[in-house]
């Protein structure tokens, strides 16, 4: 699969990420920004939940992935 674009949460980039068509919405857990993304358009991740410092990852197939931060 072809990488279209990848994207850094950063957690002040809140209105860029939250138009992305996989995001289906913001959670504040203990004051920190979390993305939650919606399981069908998401790639086999051990979880669908993206923390600041993950990357999201669209492909050509409009498939999403997140890439956790180390």
């Amino acid at each position: 699969m072809k990488e279209l674009r990848r994207i850094k949460f950063t957690g002040k980039n809140l209105n860029d990420v939250f138009a992305l068509p996989c995001v289906d919405k913001i959670v504040k857990i203990i004051n920190r920004p979390q993305l939650v993304i919606n399981p069908s358009i998401l790639l086999k991740t051990s979880s669908n939940v993206a923390n600041i410092g993950d990357e999201l990852v669209e492909y050509e197939d409009e498939q999403w992935k997140i890439i956790k931060n180390s």
